[in-house]
């Protein structure tokens, strides 16, 4: 019985050494951590260079290889190689569904959390999203799901007052904030994972009539072994 808890604990230490190594060999490639603000309504400019570099024609009048606040969104987004976690109130941006749609088609790991009223709006992409073969839960608690953040690969957070929505890119004044700070980025996980949770609809932890709050809280250890996989 011991000797299995000894090469428990072994295992589980050698990844959280596997994980600290990551990070500082991508440290040392990069310089510094990433610490980015954008701020919207965004120029509006072609982003089909985005999602096909190599080769693409467009026929858009819209100017062309302009950097701007959405298409630097989309390449955070589209940087992900291992898994996205999404947690939106509203999602009806069909560049982002797109961005979405083709990490998901490139094997990325993609889960979503979305408000459950939102999802009958007419122009929500969540439903597309599923049928599409990409995990989605809603809350089933009373009050709005009205966090707006993404993870990607359990170490960039993109979080801020921007809705994935066509009106708050280009009409409304929002902020999006992206950083790989940990201290910052391990509070976010941990939240999407409780939440995630919370809306499983195989587990009973949570009556529709509770708040989120009420749900099973999630443990550091379990947010550490969870950034593993």
């Amino acid at each position: 019985m011991w000797t299995v808890k000894v090469v428990g604990l072994g295992l589980v230490a050698v990844s959280l050494s596997l994980e600290l190594l990551d990070r500082f060999l991508r440290r040392l490639r990069s310089g510094r951590t990433r610490n980015e603000v954008l701020f919207f309504p965004s120029e509006v400019a072609c982003v089909e260079h985005l999602f096909s570099p190599s080769h693409y024609s467009s026929f858009c009048s819209f100017p062309h290889s302009v950097e701007t606040s959405f298409s630097r969104l989309l390449r955070c987004i589209l940087s992900a190689t291992s898994s996205l976690d999404i947690c939106v109130f509203a999602f009806s941006n069909m560049d982002l569904y797109r961005a979405v749609l083709a990490l998901h088609n490139r094997g990325v790991i993609i889960r979503v959390l979305a408000d459950k009223d939102y999802t009958a709006i007419p122009g929500s992409q969540i439903w597309s999203l599923r049928y599409s073969g990409i995990c989605v839960r809603c809350g089933v608690g009373s009050v709005y799901m009205h966090h707006k953040f993404a993870v990607v690969d359990h170490r960039l957070l993109i979080t801020g007052s921007l809705n994935w929505t066509l009106t708050a890119v280009q009409s409304n004044m929002e902020n999006v904030l992206i950083t790989e700070e940990p201290e910052l980025v391990q509070p976010f996980i941990k939240e999407f994972h409780r939440l995630w949770e919370c809306s499983d609809p195989a587990r009973l932890h949570c009556a529709i009539d509770q708040k989120p709050a009420d749900c099973l809280a999630v443990t550091d250890t379990e947010v550490e072994l969870m950034t593993e996989l």
